[in-house]
C-alpha cells in the first residue's frame, strides 16, 4: 500500500504533455508572441494559439513568429456625385453696391460683344488666365479683372451656346479691366463659392442687385 502514492506520482510525470514541465502560466510571458514561441502553457481552446489574452506583438503557430493577419479592411463607400448640371442658365447674383466696378466691367464687356451667358470650365483655368495676362502690366493696388472669368470661359456640353473667343485653348481670350484689389479678390472668392455646386458645362450669368 505504501507503493501506491509513489506509483501515482510516476504516472503523473509520464502523463504530463511535452513542453509543460516548467508549468508556465500566461502571466510568465510579456506578450502573446513570447508565449507562442515558448509553447509551455495550456492552449485552452485547442486552436494552436497560446495566451491569446496577452498583448501583442502576436504570433500564430508554435515558434513561427508569423504575425496574426489583420482583419480585412472595410470597403470604401461608392463615390457619389458632388455637383449638378442644371439645364437652364443659372443666375449668379452679386451686390451692386459691393462690386460696382465688377458690374461696370461686365456690362461694358457684354456691350462690346462678349457673351452674357458663361459656361463653367474649371480645367486649365490657371493656364488660360496666365496666357491672357502675360503681356498686361500689373498696377499697384489694382488687379486685372477678366470678363468672362477664367472659370467661366467654356463650351456647354449640350450645345454650342456659351462658346467664347479663343480656340487654343478654348476660351483663353477675355476682356481685362483694372479693378481695386480688395473688390476683385472678394468677388473672385464669392464667385467660386457660388459655382461650387455646379459641374463643368453648367451655363450661368452674372446678375447684380
Amino acid at each position: 500500500m505504501r507503493h501506491i502514492p509513489l506509483l501515482a506520482l510516476l504516472l503523473g510525470v509520464l502523463l504530463v504533455p511535452p513542453g509543460s514541465a516548467s508549468a508556465a502560466t500566461c502571466a510568465d510571458h510579456a506578450t502573446q508572441a513570447e508565449a507562442q514561441r515558448a509553447a509551455d502553457t495550456r492552449d485552452g481552446d485547442g486552436d494552436g494559439r497560446y495566451c491569446e489574452s496577452l498583448p501583442c506583438p502576436c504570433s500564430a503557430g508554435s515558434g513561427s513568429g508569423s504575425p496574426v493577419p489583420p482583419p480585412p479592411a472595410s470597403p470604401l463607400p461608392a463615390p457619389t456625385s458632388s455637383c449638378s448640371r442644371p439645364v437652364g442658365v443659372q443666375r449668379v447674383r452679386f451686390g451692386a453696391g459691393k462690386y460696382p466696378n465688377i458690374k461696370r466691367h461686365a456690362e461694358s464687356a457684354i456691350a462690346a460683344g462678349w457673351p452674357r451667358v458663361l459656361v463653367v470650365n474649371r480645367p486649365g483655368k490657371g493656364e488660360r488666365r496666365e496666357r491672357l495676362l502675360r503681356n498686361i502690366p500689373t498696377k499697384d493696388g489694382f488687379d486685372r479683372d477678366e470678363y468672362p472669368p477664367a472659370v467661366g470661359r467654356g463650351r456647354a456640353y449640350n450645345d454650342n451656346r456659351g462658346l467664347v473667343r479663343g480656340v487654343d485653348p478654348i476660351g483663353w481670350v477675355a476682356d481685362v479691366m483694372y479693378v481695386r484689389s480688395g473688390e476683385n479678390r472678394s468677388h473672385g472668392a464669392s464667385l467660386g463659392n457660388k459655382l461650387r455646386r455646379f459641374c463643368n458645362g453648367t451655363r450661368f450669368r452674372y446678375t447684380f442687385g
